[in-house]
Formats: C-alpha cells, sequence, structure tokens
C-alpha cells in the first residue's frame, strides 16, 4: 500500500494536462470568446500571483523560475492589450510554455470552474461541415442538445432561418435559443435549443471486442473516474470468462495519483514498487547527504526509498494477459500506468507514443478567479525513465491510416492478445 506520506500528498496531487480555453467550450456550443474586462490592476495581482507560486512553491529539478520578471517585462505590451479573461490566460500562457515543461497554465475563472465541477455552458453538441450541411458528430448526455432530441448523424442545414455554410458557428450565449432545421434520414425538423449549463462527465465502458477479450474505457482519471464502477467491470469480466483485459487509455488526458494507484492495483500486485515521484524535499535531501550541488532526477529517484506502488484492490486483482492502448492524447497518469503496465507486467503498449508530459501537479488560486496549475514533482519509472519530454514507446507501434474506419489499434492489440495466448482462444 502506499505509505502514509505518500497517501496525504495524493489527495491534492493531479496528474492532468491543462485543458485551455476554447476548446471545451467550442465544441460545445459556448460562447468562448465572452468574458469581462480585466483592468490593469487585476492583471496585475494576478502576474504578481503567478511570480509567487512559480518561485516560492513549483518544482522541476534543474529548472529555474527566477526568470519570470524578465519575461513579464518583455510581453508588457501584449499582456496590457489583453483586456479580456481569455486574451490574457492566453498571453501568459504563451509565456508559461516558454519553460518547456507541462503542468504549468493560468485558468480563467470559467475554465478553473469547469475543472472542479464539471459544470460548462453551451448547447454541448459539436459538428463538422461538409457537403452543405453540418453534421453532428458528438452530443453531450443531459446537454441542451440532448434534451431538444439532436442525435449523433443529424445534418444540420439551417440556423435560425439561415443556410449553413463552412463559416456558421453553434454559439449563442446562456439562455438565449436558436432554431436549426434538421435533416434526419426523410425526415426534416425544426429544433429549438436554448443554451445553458450542464455537466460533462463521460463514462466508462466495458465492451467485449473479441470472444474471451474485455475491453474497459478509461476516459479520465479524474471527473467522472468511478472507482466502485471500475471494480465491477474488472469482475464482471473475470467473472464472464475474459483471458485478456484491454485497458483503453487513447485520448485520456490524466488526473488524480490516488485513482491512477486504484486503477494499477486492479492488474499490479501492490507489493510492487512502479516508480518514484521526486519532490523537492526529496533532492535537498539527496543533496545534503551527498554533499552535492546538483544532481539529475534518475539519480535521486534511484537514491530514494519513498517509491509509488499500486494500491490494495478490493476485488481479485486481474492476472489475465493485458494490453494497453495509447496515442498522442495519452498524458501524464495515462502515461505512468502505461510504463507501469509494460515494465512491470510485461504486458503490450499498442499504439502510437505518449504526449511525454508527466509532471504531478496541483493548484494555486489568484485573483479574481484566475487559476495557476503548476508542478511540484518529477517522476521516474521503476527501470529509470524520466517519463516528462520521453514518451511511452508501444510495444507494437500501430499507424492509423487517415480516413479509415476501422479502430486499427484495437484490431491490432486483439491480434497480439491472440498471438501469444493461441491456447487460450
Amino acid at each position: 500500500m502506499l505509505s502514509n506520506s505518500i497517501r496525504q500528498w495524493a489527495r491534492f496531487v493531479v496528474l492532468g494536462t491543462l485543458v485551455l480555453p476554447g476548446l471545451a467550450f467550442a465544441q460545445a456550443g459556448g460562447q468562448a470568446n465572452a468574458a469581462p474586462t480585466l483592468t490593469p490592476e487585476i492583471r496585475a495581482e494576478i502576474l504578481a500571483g503567478v511570480k509567487d507560486t512559480l518561485e516560492k512553491r513549483a518544482f522541476v529539478p534543474g529548472l529555474d523560475f527566477s526568470k519570470w520578471d524578465a519575461m513579464v517585462a518583455e510581453k508588457k505590451e501584449a499582456l496590457d492589450k489583453a483586456d479580456t479573461e481569455n486574451a490574457f490566460a492566453g498571453e501568459v500562457n504563451r509565456m508559461l510554455r516558454s519553460f518547456g515543461i507541462s503542468h504549468v497554465g493560468l485558468q480563467t475563472p470559467r475554465t478553473a470552474t469547469f475543472r472542479r465541477t464539471g459544470v460548462t455552458t453551451g448547447l454541448g453538441m459539436g459538428a463538422q461541415f461538409a457537403d452543405g450541411a453540418m453534421t453532428v458528430q458528438s452530443v453531450a448526455e443531459g446537454s441542451p442538445a440532448a434534451k431538444a432530441g439532436v442525435k449523433v448523424g443529424d445534418k444540420i442545414v439551417e440556423i435560425n432561418g439561415a443556410k449553413v455554410t463552412a463559416e456558421s458557428r453553434l454559439q449563442n450565449a446562456p439562455n438565449e435559443a436558436l432554431t436549426v432545421k434538421i435533416q434526419r434520414g426523410k425526415e426534416e425538423l425544426n429544433i429549438k435549443i436554448e443554451a445553458g449549463e450542464y455537466v460533462v462527465v463521460r463514462k466508462d465502458t466495458l465492451t467485449w471486442p473479441s470472444e474471451g477479450i474485455a475491453m474497459i474505457r478509461i476516459n479520465s482519471f479524474s471527473r467522472g473516474y468511478e472507482r466502485t464502477d471500475i471494480n465491477n467491470m474488472v469482475k464482471e469480466a473475470e467473472d464472464k470468462g475474459a483471458k485478456s483485459i484491454i485497458i483503453d487509455l487513447r485520448n485520456n488526458g490524466g488526473g488524480a495519483v490516488n485513482n491512477l494507484a486504484h486503477l494499477m492495483g486492479l492488474f499490479i500486485d501492490p507489493n510492487l514498487p512502479v516508480g518514484t515521484f521526486v519532490n523537492k524535499g526529496m533532492m535537498n535531501a539527496y543533496l545534503k547527504e551527498k554533499s552535492l550541488e546538483t544532481a539529475t532526477v534518475k539519480e535521486i529517484a534511484t537514491w530514494g526509498t519513498q517509491k509509488f506502488r499500486p494500491t490494495a484492490p478490493p476485488v481479485p486483482r486481474f492476472d489475465g494477459t493485458m494490453a494497453v492502448l495509447v496515442n498522442r492524447g495519452s498524458a501524464s497518469a495515462s502515461e505512468i500506468f502505461a510504463a507501469a503496465i509494460k515494465e512491470v507486467r510485461n504486458s503490450f503498449v499498442v499504439g502510437a507514443n505518449t504526449r511525454g508530459a508527466v509532471l504531478a501537479s496541483t493548484y494555486s488560486r489568484l485573483a479574481s478567479g484566475f487559476e495557476l496549475q503548476y508542478p511540484v514533482s518529477d517522476y521516474v519509472t521503476i527501470k529509470g525513465q524520466r517519463l516528462e519530454g520521453d514518451p511511452v514507446v508501444p510495444t507494437h507501434a500501430v499507424e492509423v491510416p487517415r480516413g479509415t474506419q476501422d479502430d486499427v489499434i484495437l484490431n491490432a492489440a486483439v491480434a497480439a492478445l491472440k498471438a501469444v495466448n493461441t491456447f487460450l482462444y
């Protein structure tokens, strides 16, 4: 089990990537660029908060955050012109990206609220224009679009009486309605949708891509990750005779450390260490003991005795064959899980290289509802790979042809599992 200090630390540390303003809301149909004006005083207070957090609390071995003042001075003109929340956050995040690390970014009040609550505002639908219509690609469960009866595959041909073009946008302000004309097969419908608040939660799923092979799709290690549901999925897979389980972590950007430890415990012996989180305290202790001024993350991790381990599962651990599906969108906690399955369990990792964004982080509240995500520790796998900047490389690399309708990554995982266990299938 996790030591007490690691368990307490895991309660507030996350391994998730930053959600930038505009990404979630544009797809959802919200008005991503609407934001109140920021006064010079508020901007100055936020920048001071970023400086204080970076210099006193942020930690990445070998990285000096003291150049922040010089960066702010250099970008003063652009920062002064950014008078909306989104514009200001965008300028600050461009500066923060110059540090060359993951898990550092300024979030607007709206994005910070979404991160904490999962509540966003909009229509809750995404559509793509082609051949004179916007085809609905996604409809969020419980969203205004879903309640109005919009379905995936619907073709939107008019918005508020105007024909749809490549420039058309499904955006309107909260509590304002729009009417869309939809073609659904031979039907033509006029549907009125009023933008409003809804909770974004993608439910994890258990499916059976082949006989004897179960697949559990984990969308996130943060909001929506329900341990009881995951426990039940693993138990159901085993009860129904699964010889192999595939964990699909494609486009999973990470989340909470304690949820990561939980998932690992369902497949890896809790007595087995999978890696080391290196924080400032550990680094300082190592430098003091060795009478050194500098050291690499890997040296400190090798020396450290406090290892990261899975938590003991409440259901029987699955000991059958495994594969993990990953791609460029698999980041942070997903990368740690994939590396552990690869190194400790000697199982398959199938797909494309992960993102290489693995720093444990937390959040600092700043003026006017803004928040700063900042790193507090680095991570090294039990076999000595520092994952930040060094993605997990699949054991079975799969290239996805553009326009393909088949899930070639899943097909490759199924084939690999059947090949290694021919006597089981």
